[in-house]
C-alpha cells in the first residue's frame, strides 16, 4: 500500500497536467464563443474552400494580382460582416441595416463560387479541346472576379456608411445631441411632456412615442400620441420619442428614454434641432420648383443603398418654408413643375439651434441640348448619364427644355433613338447656377 501511494505520489504533477490539459480543450470546444467571432470564422471558412482552388488553378485565367485581390478582398468580407455583427449587439445599428452587410457578404460568396466554378470550366473545356468554350468560361471568370471585387468595395462603403450613422438602439437615433433633449423630474406617476416648438407652428405636425428600436420605415405603432406642453402618462418602460413634419419627413427626438415609477421625462426639441431653409428659385430660365424633399446625405443616387427605402426627414411644397430638422448632414433633392426630380445640393452640415440657408439660384445647373438639325432624326429622350457610365442622372423630351442635374458632377449627353443610343458630348461637368448649352 505504502509503495502504492508513492507510486501515485510521484505521478500527481502529470496527473494534473492531463487533467488541466483535458479541461482547457473541454472551455476551448465548449465554451460559447461571441456570436460575432463567429460569424467571422464561418465566412471566413465558407470562402475557404474555393479561394484554396483559385489560389491554386487560377494564376493563368486571373493573373495572380486578380487572385491576390480576391484573397485580400475574401479576409475584408470577414472583417466587415463581423464589424457590423458587433455594431448591431452594442446597438449602434438596427436588424435591417445589419441584414444589409450579410446580403454583401452573401453576394460576394456567390461571386467567388462563380469564379471558381468558371475556372473548372474552363480547364474542363482545355482538356476536352474545346478553345472557344474555353474562352468564354475565361472570360465569364475573369467578368465574377471583377464583380466580386467591386462587391467587397461597395459592402466596405456600406459598413463605413453604417458606421458614421451608427445610432444606438434605433434607425434614428442621434448620438448624444438626442438625449440632451431629455430631462427627468418626480412626478406621482410615470409620463412624458414634450415642450413646444419654438419655430412655425405648423413646422412640426405630431409628437408620436414608440416603443424603443421600432424600425420607423414605413408604418410603425404608435403607443402615445403627445400634444406640445401637454403632459401624457404612460406605462413605465423605454420609449423612443419621435416627431413627424407637416410635409410627412420623420426623425427622432430622443431615444431610448427610460421612464420609471415616480418620473416624468421632459423633452425639449428646441435643445437638438437646427433648420434648413432652401430659398425659392427666381431664375427665369429654369423651371419652377414645386416640392423640396431632404434625405440624410448619402442616401440619394448613385450612394443610396439598393432596394432600402429612403427616410424622408423633411418635405414641403413651400420654398422659403424653415424645416427643423436634428443635428446631421443631408442632401437636398427638388421636383419642378413637370415631375423632373433633382439633387440640388449634397452633403449640407446643420448644427442644433444653427439656420442653414440655401441660396438655390446660385447651387441650380442644368443642360440645354440644342437641336443639332440632322434630317430624318427620331429622338425620342435625352439624357444626362454620369459620366463613364450607362446610369441615367436626368433626362428630357425636346430639345431646349432644361434638363436639371447635380452641379458637382460630369454627365455624358446621349440622344435616345429607336435605332440605338448616341453620346453627343462626354465629360461635361455643368456650371453651378447656370445652364449649359450642348452641343
Amino acid at each position: 500500500m505504502v509503495a502504492k501511494r508513492n507510486v501515485l505520489k510521484s505521478q500527481l504533477p502529470l496527473i494534473i497536467v492531463a487533467a488541466t490539459a483535458v479541461l482547457l480543450a473541454i472551455i476551448y470546444f465548449f465554451h460559447p464563443r461571441s456570436k460575432c467571432e463567429s460569424i467571422f470564422e464561418q465566412t471566413a471558412d465558407r470562402l475557404g474552400g474555393n479561394l484554396e482552388f483559385i489560389n491554386i488553378k487560377g494564376g493563368l485565367v486571373l493573373g495572380r494580382e486578380k487572385v491576390q485581390e480576391l484573397t485580400e478582398g475574401s479576409q475584408k468580407v470577414a472583417l466587415h460582416l463581423k464589424t457590423c455583427c458587433i455594431a448591431q449587439q452594442a446597438g449602434s445599428i438596427n436588424a435591417d441595416q445589419f441584414q444589409f452587410c450579410i446580403s454583401g457578404a452573401k453576394d460576394y460568396e456567390t461571386k467567388i463560387i462563380q469564379v471558381a466554378t468558371n475556372i473548372k470550366e474552363a480547364k474542363a473545356a482545355e482538356e476536352q479541346q474545346k478553345p472557344d468554350l474555353a474562352r468564354q468560361k475565361t472570360e465569364q471568370a475573369r467578368a465574377a472576379a471583377n464583380e466580386a471585387i467591386n462587391t467587397e468595395k461597395t459592402l466596405a462603403k456600406t459598413t463605413e456608411s453604417l458606421a458614421a450613422t451608427a445610432t444606438p438602439k434605433s434607425t434614428l437615433q442621434q448620438p448624444s445631441t438626442a438625449m440632451s433633449a431629455v430631462e427627468f423630474e418626480k412626478s406621482s406617476m410615470p409620463a412624458i411632456v414634450v415642450e413646444k416648438f419654438d419655430g412655425p407652428p405648423d413646422a412640426l405636425d405630431e409628437f408620436h412615442v414608440v416603443k424603443a428600436g421600432t424600425n420607423l420605415r414605413g408604418m410603425y405603432q404608435v403607443k402615445y400620441q403627445p400634444k406640445p406642453g401637454s403632459t401624457v402618462v404612460v406605462e413605465p418602460g423605454t420609449y423612443d420619442v419621435v416627431a413627424r413634419t407637416k410635409g410627412g419627413g420623420t426623425y427622432l427626438l430622443a431615444g431610448n428614454v427610460e421612464v420609471k415609477d415616480g418620473t416624468m421625462a421632459r423633452i425639449n426639441p428646441n435643445t437638438i434641432l437646427g433648420s434648413i431653409i432652401v430659398d425659392p428659385l427666381t431664375r427665369k430660365e429654369f423651371p419652377e420648383i414645386k416640392e423640396v424633399v431632404v434625405f440624410d446625405a448619402g442616401t440619394t443616387g448613385r450612394a443610396h443603398v439598393a432596394g432600402t427605402p429612403r427616410l424622408i426627414r423633411q418635405r414641403t411644397d413651400k420654398p422659403a418654408a424653415m424645416l427643423p430638422i436634428p443635428a446631421g448632414t443631408y442632401d437636398v433633392e427638388c421636383k419642378t413643375a413637370d415631375g423632373t426630380e433633382f439633387t440640388l445640393v449634397k452633403n449640407v452640415s446643420v448644427k442644433a439651434r444653427e439656420s442653414k440657408r440655401i441660396t438655390t439660384d446660385n447651387e441650380i445647373a442644368g443642360f440645354v441640348v440644342n437641336d443639332p438639325k440632322v434630317s430624318g432624326l427620331e429622338m425620342e429622350a435625352i439624357y444626362a448619364l454620369r459620366a463613364g457610365t450607362n446610369e441615367i442622372a436626368a433626362q428630357g423630351k425636346r430639345f431646349g427644355d432644361p434638363i436639371l442635374v447635380y452641379a458637382g458632377e460630369a454627365y455624358d449627353i446621349a440622344l435616345k433613338q429607336s435605332g440605338g443610343v448616341a453620346r453627343i458630348k462626354n465629360n461635361v461637368t455643368p456650371k453651378r447656377g447656370a445652364l449649359t448649352e450642348v452641343p
